[in-house]
């Protein structure tokens, strides 16, 4: 009877040794897979470059705080606006690399990471941002967004809107790519916005986006192209004196996070983690929406001349850049392109 009942002390001594090696390998994994709460809190860095009244921190701020209470506190945002942890492209090299965990990234900047992405910046394409919801958010959407993934090495987490892009300058206003003839145009390191800006006839001169301000006013470039709502809050309208209410190119902005930072949350976490970022993208979209009507009046209010071109003004800027699409096609190949332009007609039929 004694040695029956050490036999049994032994055997439940091993199960609850077993029961303890068998706990501590599912907490030293990296998570994924993983639904149960051991009281972990993650912590996410979220950088972005616009400022702390832009869209883009007015809807982190409000997604953070609800995921923060949608996790029961086991995802916590910290935010990073204004290019603290450096420019577009310095926040996309950490996300890949895995010292940043999520980036928000303009369309022009990723696609020198992610090939697939050129197919986005075709010119005067799209001029309607709900158009580009539609396209984003569609098949074609989703498909480009996992190209992302595999070319770039991040986790593709959903589109959000960096506005529709138009040129606004210093020196005088332009009806027509004739008068862009001598400006020096700001744009992003990237192959296609340059050669939009050259094909009308401006210089493309690419300047860091955390320098623009500086840019602009000690005249080392004589204008811009970024949307309405970004030009007033970096204070842009401050040193420009005209805009062309002609877009040239809608702008997606990527939300991307580390693979790595990814694949350490367990899966309910990844699962709110996907959640959040989508309703993100819907909030950061509502206050861009809003932003435009607000700040354009703003901006006129304080003296900025707004040229609205005529259809036959237009087209002369759609001709002028009609070459694009070749160099984009070379890129990233005609199926591509075809299928977004596939993609754009079947948002602008609905």
């Amino acid at each position: 009877m004694k040695k029956t009942s050490r036999i049994l002390a032994l055997l439940l001594s091993l199960v609850a040794v077993f029961s303890l090696f068998g706990c501590g390998s599912k907490d030293s994994g990296d998570g994924s897979g993983d639904s149960s709460d051991d009281g972990t809190v993650y912590t996410i860095s979220w950088a972005h470059s616009s400022s702390t009244n832009d869209r883009l921190a007015l809807a982190t701020e409000k997604m953070a705080a609800e995921l923060e209470e949608a996790s029961g506190g086991r995802l916590k945002i910290e935010h990073y606006p204004a290019s603290q942890l450096g420019a577009e492209r310095e926040i996309l090299e950490g996300v890949a690399l895995g010292t940043i965990d999520v980036g928000i990234i303009s369309s022009g900047v990723v696609a020198g990471f992610s090939n697939s992405v050129y197919v986005t910046n075709m010119p005067y394409l799209i001029d309607e941002r709900e158009i580009g919801w539609e396209v984003y958010d569609g098949e074609f959407g989703q498909m480009l967004g996992q190209k992302t993934e595999e070319e770039g090495g991040w986790k593709f987490l959903g589109w959000c809107d960096n506005s529709l892009r138009m040129f606004s300058n210093t020196k005088r206003e332009i009806q027509t790519p004739a008068d862009m003839v001598g400006l020096k145009i700001r744009t992003q390191e990237n192959d296609i916005h340059m050669a939009i800006v050259n094909s009308l006839g401006a210089s493309a001169t690419p300047v860091a986006f955390s320098e623009l301000y500086t840019a602009l006013q000690q005249g080392t470039v004589d204008g811009q192209e970024n949307g309405i709502a970004l030009t007033y809050s970096m204070g842009f309208n401050e040193v420009v004196k005209y805009l062309t209410y002609l877009p040239h190119i809608y702008d997606p902005y990527i939300v991307c996070m580390s693979t790595a930072k990814w694949n350490s949350l367990p899966s309910d976490l990844q699962e709110l983690m996907q959640e959040y970022a989508t309703k993100y993208c819907q909030y950061e979209r509502e206050f861009n929406l809003q932003n435009d009507d607000e700040y354009l009046q703003k901006m006129v209010d304080a003296g900025l001349q707004v040229y609205y071109p005529t259809d036959e003004q237009a087209q002369l800027f759609v001709d002028a850049t009609s070459g694009v699409e070749d160099l984009i096609r070379a890129k990233v190949g005609d199926e591509l392109v075809d299928a977004y332009k596939e993609a754009v007609a079947a948002a602008k039929a609905e």
